[in-house]
Protein backbone atom coordinates (compact mmCIF):
# COMPACT_ATOMS: atom_id res chain seq x y z
CA UNK A 1 0.00 0.00 0.00
CA UNK A 2 1.76 3.23 -1.43
CA UNK A 3 0.93 6.77 -0.92
CA UNK A 4 -0.72 8.67 -4.04
CA UNK A 5 -1.99 11.85 -5.56
CA UNK A 6 -4.80 11.54 -3.22
CA UNK A 7 -2.76 10.89 -0.39
CA UNK A 8 -0.09 13.67 -1.12
CA UNK A 9 -0.61 17.11 -1.61
CA UNK A 10 -0.01 19.62 -4.13
CA UNK A 11 3.36 20.02 -2.64
CA UNK A 12 3.92 16.41 -2.65
CA UNK A 13 3.52 16.12 1.31
CA UNK A 14 1.53 13.08 2.68
CA UNK A 15 -2.14 14.42 3.46
CA UNK A 16 -3.80 14.35 6.85
CA UNK A 17 -6.41 11.93 7.56
CA UNK A 18 -8.44 15.02 8.11
CA UNK A 19 -7.58 16.22 4.57
CA UNK A 20 -7.97 12.53 3.00
CA UNK A 21 -11.14 12.53 4.81
CA UNK A 22 -12.79 15.68 3.27
CA UNK A 23 -14.39 14.45 0.11
CA UNK A 24 -17.15 11.31 -0.05
CA UNK A 25 -15.11 10.36 3.77
CA UNK A 26 -15.38 6.50 2.21
CA UNK A 27 -13.63 4.23 4.47
CA UNK A 28 -13.12 0.75 5.87
CA UNK A 29 -13.32 0.70 9.89
CA UNK A 30 -11.64 -2.23 11.67
CA UNK A 31 -12.57 -2.68 15.66
CA UNK A 32 -10.61 -4.88 17.41
CA UNK A 33 -12.64 -4.98 21.13
CA UNK A 34 -10.26 -7.40 23.38
CA UNK A 35 -9.62 -7.88 27.47
CA UNK A 36 -6.03 -8.48 26.91
CA UNK A 37 -3.58 -6.66 25.58
CA UNK A 38 -2.82 -7.15 21.76
CA UNK A 39 0.21 -8.94 20.71
CA UNK A 40 2.32 -6.54 18.16
CA UNK A 41 2.59 -8.76 15.47
CA UNK A 42 -1.54 -9.33 15.97
CA UNK A 43 -2.20 -5.79 15.89
CA UNK A 44 -0.14 -5.49 12.67
CA UNK A 45 -1.17 -8.51 11.03
CA UNK A 46 -5.19 -7.79 11.33
CA UNK A 47 -4.57 -4.40 8.81
CA UNK A 48 -1.51 -6.40 6.67
CA UNK A 49 -4.17 -9.11 5.88
CA UNK A 50 -7.12 -6.89 4.94
CA UNK A 51 -5.25 -4.12 3.15
CA UNK A 52 -3.96 -7.25 0.91
CA UNK A 53 -7.26 -8.54 0.63
CA UNK A 54 -8.61 -5.38 -0.70
CA UNK A 55 -5.40 -5.12 -3.10
CA UNK A 56 -6.85 -8.88 -4.50
CA UNK A 57 -10.28 -7.55 -4.45
CA UNK A 58 -9.59 -4.68 -6.81
CA UNK A 59 -7.31 -6.67 -9.40
CA UNK A 60 -9.88 -9.25 -9.58
CA UNK A 61 -13.21 -7.43 -9.52
CA UNK A 62 -12.35 -3.74 -11.04
CA UNK A 63 -9.47 -4.90 -13.65
CA UNK A 64 -9.68 -1.68 -15.47
CA UNK A 65 -9.23 0.39 -12.02
CA UNK A 66 -5.76 1.22 -9.94
CA UNK A 67 -6.65 1.43 -6.55
CA UNK A 68 -3.56 2.58 -3.83
CA UNK A 69 -4.60 2.03 0.14
CA UNK A 70 -3.08 3.41 3.30
CA UNK A 71 -4.15 2.35 7.03
CA UNK A 72 -4.62 5.00 9.75
CA UNK A 73 -5.25 4.41 13.40
CA UNK A 74 -8.58 6.44 14.51
CA UNK A 75 -8.47 5.65 18.31
CA UNK A 76 -6.61 3.31 20.88
CA UNK A 77 -8.50 3.20 23.99
CA UNK A 78 -8.82 0.70 26.88
CA UNK A 79 -10.67 -2.83 25.49
CA UNK A 80 -10.73 -1.01 21.95
CA UNK A 81 -8.58 -0.78 18.69
CA UNK A 82 -10.13 1.24 15.60
CA UNK A 83 -8.18 1.92 12.05
CA UNK A 84 -9.70 3.39 9.14
CA UNK A 85 -8.20 2.21 5.64
CA UNK A 86 -9.09 4.63 2.59
CA UNK A 87 -8.26 4.25 -0.83
CA UNK A 88 -7.49 6.09 -3.80
CA UNK A 89 -9.08 4.61 -7.04
CA UNK A 90 -8.18 5.73 -10.71
CA UNK A 91 -9.11 3.93 -14.08
CA UNK A 92 -5.90 2.42 -15.94
CA UNK A 93 -5.42 3.86 -18.92
CA UNK A 94 -2.52 1.97 -21.55
CA UNK A 95 -1.72 -0.36 -18.47
CA UNK A 96 -0.84 2.82 -16.68
CA UNK A 97 -2.53 4.89 -14.09
CA UNK A 98 -4.68 7.57 -15.60
CA UNK A 99 -3.54 11.21 -14.89
CA UNK A 100 -6.15 12.57 -12.96
CA UNK A 101 -8.57 10.89 -10.02
CA UNK A 102 -11.89 10.01 -11.33
CA UNK A 103 -15.76 11.34 -10.22
CA UNK A 104 -17.44 8.17 -11.81
CA UNK A 105 -15.41 5.45 -9.82
CA UNK A 106 -17.77 4.92 -6.84
CA UNK A 107 -15.52 4.37 -4.32
CA UNK A 108 -18.32 3.86 -1.52
CA UNK A 109 -19.49 0.89 -3.75
CA UNK A 110 -15.85 -0.52 -4.05
CA UNK A 111 -15.50 -0.56 -0.42
CA UNK A 112 -18.84 -1.76 0.63
CA UNK A 113 -18.73 -4.53 -2.16
CA UNK A 114 -15.32 -5.39 -0.94
CA UNK A 115 -16.59 -5.86 2.96
CA UNK A 116 -19.18 -8.17 1.57
CA UNK A 117 -16.87 -10.59 -0.37
CA UNK A 118 -14.45 -10.43 2.51
CA UNK A 119 -17.44 -11.45 4.53
CA UNK A 120 -18.44 -14.23 2.57
CA UNK A 121 -14.95 -15.54 2.25
CA UNK A 122 -13.80 -15.45 6.00
CA UNK A 123 -16.93 -16.04 7.40
CA UNK A 124 -16.70 -20.12 5.70
CA UNK A 125 -13.97 -20.49 7.99
CA UNK A 126 -16.25 -19.71 11.05
CA UNK A 127 -17.53 -23.16 10.75
CA UNK A 128 -15.90 -26.44 10.51
CA UNK A 129 -15.23 -27.70 7.80
CA UNK A 130 -16.16 -24.55 5.82
CA UNK A 131 -13.52 -23.53 2.36
CA UNK A 132 -13.36 -20.55 0.19
CA UNK A 133 -13.09 -22.84 -3.07
CA UNK A 134 -11.17 -19.77 -4.38
CA UNK A 135 -8.36 -19.62 -1.66
CA UNK A 136 -4.94 -19.54 -2.82
CA UNK A 137 -2.57 -20.26 -0.28
CA UNK A 138 -2.10 -16.18 -0.17
CA UNK A 139 -5.19 -15.87 0.97
CA UNK A 140 -5.37 -18.25 3.69
CA UNK A 141 -2.12 -16.52 4.81
CA UNK A 142 -4.16 -13.21 4.93
CA UNK A 143 -7.38 -14.45 6.71
CA UNK A 144 -5.02 -15.62 9.49
CA UNK A 145 -3.80 -12.71 9.85
CA UNK A 146 -6.90 -11.35 10.00
CA UNK A 147 -8.87 -13.24 12.73
CA UNK A 148 -5.39 -13.75 14.59
CA UNK A 149 -5.20 -10.71 16.91
CA UNK A 150 -8.90 -11.76 18.08
CA UNK A 151 -8.54 -15.15 18.32
CA UNK A 152 -6.07 -15.26 20.84
CA UNK A 153 -8.25 -13.12 23.88
CA UNK A 154 -10.73 -15.45 24.51
CA UNK A 155 -13.75 -12.41 25.07
CA UNK A 156 -12.70 -10.68 21.65
CA UNK A 157 -14.75 -9.12 18.88
CA UNK A 158 -13.93 -7.82 15.67
CA UNK A 159 -16.12 -5.63 13.22
CA UNK A 160 -14.79 -4.67 9.90
CA UNK A 161 -17.45 -2.39 8.61
CA UNK A 162 -17.68 -0.09 4.94
CA UNK A 163 -18.77 3.73 5.71
CA UNK A 164 -19.50 7.08 4.26
CA UNK A 165 -19.68 10.50 5.91
CA UNK A 166 -23.13 12.06 5.14
CA UNK A 167 -24.38 15.55 6.36
CA UNK A 168 -26.07 14.03 9.05
CA UNK A 169 -22.81 11.68 10.40
CA UNK A 170 -21.55 8.00 9.69
CA UNK A 171 -23.18 5.72 7.56
CA UNK A 172 -22.13 2.43 7.62
CA UNK A 173 -22.97 0.66 4.92
CA UNK A 174 -21.73 -2.78 4.90
CA UNK A 175 -20.60 -4.53 8.07
CA UNK A 176 -19.76 -7.99 9.81
CA UNK A 177 -18.92 -9.32 13.15
CA UNK A 178 -16.75 -11.92 14.54
CA UNK A 179 -16.12 -13.37 17.88
CA UNK A 180 -12.83 -14.84 19.55
CA UNK A 181 -15.23 -18.47 19.01
CA UNK A 182 -15.37 -18.01 15.46
CA UNK A 183 -12.01 -16.23 15.01
CA UNK A 184 -10.41 -19.70 16.80
CA UNK A 185 -12.25 -22.24 14.38
CA UNK A 186 -11.42 -20.29 11.37
CA UNK A 187 -7.43 -20.76 12.24
CA UNK A 188 -8.07 -24.07 12.73
CA UNK A 189 -9.91 -24.71 9.47
CA UNK A 190 -7.11 -22.13 7.53
CA UNK A 191 -4.92 -24.38 8.45
CA UNK A 192 -6.41 -27.66 7.69
CA UNK A 193 -7.02 -25.85 4.37
CA UNK A 194 -3.70 -25.09 3.84
CA UNK A 195 -2.62 -28.75 4.48
CA UNK A 196 -4.97 -29.71 1.85
CA UNK A 197 -3.62 -27.65 -0.73
CA UNK A 198 -0.21 -28.20 0.08
CA UNK A 199 -1.28 -32.05 -0.11
CA UNK A 200 -2.38 -32.03 -3.76
CA UNK A 201 0.77 -30.00 -4.99
CA UNK A 202 2.55 -33.22 -4.77
CA UNK A 203 0.15 -36.21 -5.62
CA UNK A 204 1.04 -39.28 -7.34
CA UNK A 205 -1.09 -41.45 -9.85
CA UNK A 206 0.34 -44.76 -11.00
CA UNK A 207 -1.32 -46.91 -14.33
CA UNK A 208 -3.19 -43.66 -15.58
CA UNK A 209 -3.81 -43.36 -19.30
CA UNK A 210 -2.50 -40.55 -21.30
CA UNK A 211 -3.33 -39.10 -24.79
CA UNK A 212 -0.71 -36.34 -26.28
CA UNK A 213 -2.10 -33.93 -28.13
CA UNK A 214 0.86 -31.86 -28.99
CA UNK A 215 3.63 -34.49 -29.07
CA UNK A 216 7.45 -34.30 -29.45
CA UNK A 217 9.53 -36.95 -30.74
CA UNK A 218 12.28 -34.63 -29.86
CA UNK A 219 14.47 -35.06 -26.59
CA UNK A 220 14.06 -31.43 -24.58
CA UNK A 221 17.39 -30.48 -23.23
CA UNK A 222 17.96 -31.26 -19.47
CA UNK A 223 15.81 -29.29 -16.92
CA UNK A 224 14.26 -26.95 -19.56
CA UNK A 225 10.16 -27.34 -20.35
CA UNK A 226 9.18 -28.56 -24.07
CA UNK A 227 6.27 -27.87 -25.58
CA UNK A 228 4.39 -31.15 -25.13
CA UNK A 229 0.67 -31.37 -23.91
CA UNK A 230 -1.58 -34.33 -22.76
CA UNK A 231 -4.84 -35.09 -21.78
CA UNK A 232 -5.60 -38.12 -18.74
CA UNK A 233 -9.08 -37.71 -18.28
CA UNK A 234 -9.35 -39.45 -15.01
CA UNK A 235 -7.83 -36.72 -13.70
CA UNK A 236 -8.58 -33.35 -15.73
CA UNK A 237 -10.59 -33.03 -18.78
CA UNK A 238 -8.15 -30.18 -20.50
CA UNK A 239 -5.10 -30.74 -21.83
CA UNK A 240 -2.00 -30.20 -19.67
CA UNK A 241 2.21 -29.48 -20.41
CA UNK A 242 3.94 -32.96 -19.89
CA UNK A 243 7.41 -33.09 -17.93
CA UNK A 244 9.07 -35.56 -16.98
CA UNK A 245 10.52 -36.62 -12.90
CA UNK A 246 13.56 -37.91 -14.60
CA UNK A 247 15.63 -38.66 -17.86
CA UNK A 248 15.31 -42.47 -17.60
CA UNK A 249 11.38 -41.43 -17.87
CA UNK A 250 11.73 -38.84 -20.54
CA UNK A 251 14.20 -41.35 -22.71
CA UNK A 252 11.53 -44.35 -22.18
CA UNK A 253 9.01 -42.12 -23.72
CA UNK A 254 10.63 -41.08 -26.07
CA UNK A 255 11.64 -44.64 -27.75
CA UNK A 256 7.65 -45.56 -27.71
CA UNK A 257 7.22 -42.15 -29.49
CA UNK A 258 9.75 -42.86 -32.43
CA UNK A 259 8.28 -46.36 -32.48
CA UNK A 260 4.76 -45.59 -33.11
CA UNK A 261 5.38 -42.96 -36.25
CA UNK A 262 2.30 -41.70 -37.49
CA UNK A 263 0.39 -43.41 -34.71
CA UNK A 264 1.23 -41.44 -31.58
CA UNK A 265 -2.36 -39.27 -31.77
CA UNK A 266 -4.43 -42.78 -31.87
CA UNK A 267 -1.82 -44.43 -28.69
CA UNK A 268 -2.62 -44.19 -24.88
CA UNK A 269 0.32 -44.34 -23.18
CA UNK A 270 -0.09 -46.85 -19.44
CA UNK A 271 2.44 -44.62 -16.89
CA UNK A 272 2.92 -42.95 -13.45
CA UNK A 273 2.60 -39.16 -13.02
CA UNK A 274 3.17 -37.00 -10.73
CA UNK A 275 0.42 -34.37 -10.74
CA UNK A 276 2.10 -30.85 -10.43
CA UNK A 277 -0.78 -28.33 -9.31
CA UNK A 278 -1.06 -24.64 -8.97
CA UNK A 279 -1.42 -22.94 -5.55
CA UNK A 280 -5.46 -23.17 -5.74
CA UNK A 281 -4.88 -26.68 -6.17
CA UNK A 282 -5.83 -27.75 -9.34
CA UNK A 283 -3.82 -29.51 -11.58
CA UNK A 284 -1.40 -27.50 -13.65
CA UNK A 285 1.13 -29.94 -14.79
CA UNK A 286 1.69 -33.54 -15.06
CA UNK A 287 5.40 -35.25 -14.40
CA UNK A 288 5.89 -38.45 -15.70
CA UNK A 289 7.86 -40.88 -13.76
CA UNK A 290 7.22 -44.52 -15.50
CA UNK A 291 5.86 -45.42 -18.54
CA UNK A 292 4.79 -49.15 -18.49
CA UNK A 293 2.46 -49.78 -21.48
CA UNK A 294 0.99 -48.28 -24.78
CA UNK A 295 -2.48 -48.90 -26.07
CA UNK A 296 -4.14 -48.39 -28.75
CA UNK A 297 -7.01 -46.45 -28.08
CA UNK A 298 -9.31 -47.40 -30.31
CA UNK A 299 -9.46 -50.89 -28.96
CA UNK A 300 -7.45 -50.44 -25.93
CA UNK A 301 -4.90 -53.13 -27.37
CA UNK A 302 -1.19 -53.27 -27.17
CA UNK A 303 0.22 -51.75 -30.11
CA UNK A 304 2.72 -53.68 -32.18
CA UNK A 305 5.64 -52.08 -31.02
Amino acid sequence: MTATRDILDAAGAPRSYTQIMAGDGAHIRIKLATEEPVALNDFVGSFVGIGSQFDKFVARDHPTIKADSEFFVKEVRAGCIEADLVAWVAPIIGGLPGMSAVDMIDRVQILTSFVSDLQERIGNYFKPGGRDPRATKSDLADYHKAVAAIARDPNASGVIEAAVFESDGREVRSAFRFRSIDAQVAQREIAEHRKEIEARLDENQTRVLLRFVRPSVEASKPGKKGGERGVIESIHKRALPVLYASDLAEQRMHHEKLQLAGNIFRALFDVDVNIEAGVSGRPIAYRIMQVHDVLDDAGDETLDL
